[in-house]
């Protein structure tokens, strides 16, 4: 058991980010999985609730819309698979425009478990700030990324 509480130990066995960003398969994983809990948090909000259940459907379709747009982000960040493939976008960022699309995804990701977390706590104007705060900077994060991929794609149109 002392093992797992080596910190060398552990940091070792961690993946390595850059490798897992640079996997193809996240391009499929991210834009399913993305579209399909942006779609039932979507359809979740429209549906009629009244009473006690309205707060809970609006609650769990907000969670699943937070959870879905950062992975739909991380799958359009992916690395584009074949030309032939049915995933094949043509978008293609460098490894820090990932890393930037993967930091923003978290900071939005972390945004519905501040407010789970904060709100019971008493404090609703700062965990909302902070919230709000974590939100924009993900936010940021993930339009850098492909702001600067969109940039050089249309400075370098040959390269693209």
């Amino acid at each position: 058991m002392d093992r797992f509480m080596d910190v060398g130990h552990v940091a070792e066995t961690l993946p390595d980010l850059s490798e897992a960003l640079n996997d193809p398969r996240l391009r499929q994983f991210g834009l399913v999985g993305g579209v399909v809990l942006v779609a039932v948090g979507a359809f979740l909000s429209l549906a009629p609730a009244s009473g006690q259940w309205l707060f809970w459907s609006y609650a769990v379709a907000a969670t699943l819309v937070f959870l879905g747009v950062p992975l739909l982000c991380l799958g359009l960040a992916a690395p584009d698979p074949e030309p032939g493939s049915l995933f094949h976008l043509g978008i293609e960022l460098t490894t820090t425009q990932r890393r930037a699309v993967a930091l923003g995804s978290l900071c939005i990701t972390v945004t519905p478990i501040v407010l789970a977390v904060g709100t019971p706590l008493g404090l609703p104007s700062l965990v909302l700030a902070i919230a709000a705060a974590t939100s924009i900077l993900g936010s940021v994060l993930v339009l850098t990324g492909f702001v600067a991929w969109t940039s050089a794609a249309i400075a370098e149109p040959s390269r693209h």
